[in-house]
This record gives C-alpha cells, structure tokens and sequence, in this order.
C-alpha cells in the first residue's frame, strides 16, 4: 500500500495521513493541484539566465584581466529561442512516447499550455516538421552550451532527408481559402530544407489515391496547383490503413481536420501524429499533437 511505503521511506513530518489508500496516480494530481504552478516559459529563461546565458567567451580574473576560457558563452536571441523550442519539443516527444493515456493529468494540461496558445498551428508544424530532422544526439562535436558547467553536452545528430505526410479531411468545412493557406504554410516551411519527401492526400471515409502526389525538391512548385478530393463522411482510421498497404511510415503525420472521426482517431503507436483542427479549439486528440488553426491574416 501506498501509505505503508510513505511510512517506512518518509520521514515522520512529512507523512500526510489522508494519502491512506490512495493511488500514486492520485497522489500526484492532488499535489500537483495545489502546487505553486511554474510557468515552463519563464522556467526556460531561468535556466538560460542562469546556466547558459554570460558575458562572453571569457571571464574576468580579481585584477579585471579577462581569463581565457574561463567563462560562459554569450547566447544570441535566436539561439535562446531555439533552445526554448528545443526544450519544449523535448516534453512533447517524450509525452508522445509515453503515451497519452499514461500521463498524470498535470502533465497533460502542461503539454496543452505548450501547444496552445502560445504556439500557432504555423510554428508548432514548423518545429514539428524540424523536429523529425533530429534522430540522435552524436558526441563528435561537444556543445559550447555546456562550458559553464564543466559537462560535456552533446550536440543533434541530423538526419538528412525530412520524410512527412500531410492529409486533409475534405469531410468538413475547409474552404479554398483555407486551403491555399494550409499549402502555402506546408511549401514555406519545405523551401526551408535541401532534402525533403512530402506524401499529400485527401480522405474522408476513405484515401483517394489517385488524388494523392509525392511532392520533393523537384516539383515543389506544383503543390499550389493540387486539388483535393471527396466531401464525403469522415474516417480517421483510413489514413492508416492507407499508409499501411502503401508501405508509408513517415517520420511525422499531420492531419488537418474538423475533429469529428466517425470512429477511432487512429494508430497511436504507428508514427508520430499532428492534429490541426479547424472550427473548434476544445478537441483535444486522445494521442499525439494537437493544435487549432486560424486563417493567416493574408488570407484572410
């Protein structure tokens, strides 16, 4: 029992008896209910401030003489702001992995507050579609970030290709405008990259592959003239079941839909999954990432 543990490996002052019985589960969104919330932005520019942040590739001794080597690194803006996206990208993969269904609720309304409102639909897919670029962490080239600290940091280790798919649920009330929005947002970010693999679609009970087109460095420039098909009902699972009998498994799956699937949302464990819902921002998917999207102020 969870209270017999609590006796023997806690200190008496710290025993709190109407814990007995209680879950861990329950335990934890008790304590985390009535903690002092940490706001993870702020917490991030705590961290930079205080471990990562300095004055400059060198310290000054007692005499005012600079000592060589001895101090922290100065961070750029940017490279503030990558970190921070790095960071919270860090949480939401994790959060992925484990598992939607097995995080405590705090850590759930925590990955929300990431995600909305203070990332856009537009930079969430950005940093989603960068994030599939980092497979693995290399020791080759030690990270200056960690100088400070006296621990050698390891730096991204990069895939070289980004490997997405993108489908649209024309099941809903996506207009052309919407839509020309969607693509134009989808080819800004892909001009970013030298090397990309982009497999578009459009679905609604069912894939219409011979609306489907492989979109690379090559013909980028065509996928503003790409017209979705069908209009019909709509069924999520029919995008998985498309990728599975195409041999497709992205490194990242974006759908952009109205958030009402006629049954299951879909395979969590399949791949990494995005949810950009048009028309409401309260569904929320049970699993991957989910965002709302607004029309860009150019289109609209």
């Amino acid at each position: 029992m969870l209270d017999q543990r609590i006796g023997e490996k806690i200190p008496v002052g710290l025993y709190e008896p109407k814990y007995r019985g209680w879950s861990a589960e329950e335990v934890y969104d008790d304590l985390e209910k009535n903690a002092e919330k940490i706001n993870i932005d702020d917490l991030v520019d705590q961290l930079l401030d205080e471990h990562l942040d300095g004055d400059g590739d060198g310290g000054d001794g007692e005499d005012g003489e600079e000592k060589e080597g001895k101090g922290r690194p100065r961070l750029s803006e940017e490279e503030k702001k990558q970190i921070r996206d790095e960071i919270k990208e860090a949480v939401m993969t994790a959060a992925q992995t484990v598992g939607a269904g097995n995080l405590p609720s705090g850590v759930k309304r925590m990955i929300k507050d990431l995600t909305t409102p203070q990332l856009d639909w537009r930079a969430l897919l950005q940093q989603q579609i960068q994030s599939t670029l980092r497979t693995d962490y290399t020791w080759a080239r030690a990270s200056r970030k960690g100088w400070d600290m006296d621990a050698i940091m390891p730096g991204s280790d990069f895939d070289k290709e980004i490997d997405i798919c993108v489908a649209i649920d024309t099941s809903g009330s996506m207009s052309d405008t919407m839509l020309k929005d969607i693509l134009s947002e989808v080819k800004g970010i892909m001009e970013s990259y030298q090397s990309f693999r982009l497999h578009l679609w459009s679905f609604d009970t069912d894939v219409y592959p011979e609306g489907a087109k492989v979109f690379t460095a090559d013909n980028l420039d065509e996928i503003m003239d790409w017209e979705p098909l069908g209009g019909g009902g709509t069924d999520f699972e029919a995008n998985w079941k498309y990728m599975r009998e195409n041999d497709i498994q992205p490194k990242k799956f974006i759908m952009f839909t109205d958030g009402y699937p006629y049954g299951s949302w879909g395979e969590p464990d399949y791949c990494d999954t995005m949810f950009v819902i048009h028309g409401s921002t309260t569904i929320e998917a049970p699993f991957g990432i989910t965002t709302y999207y607004e029309l860009s102020r150019e289109h609209a």
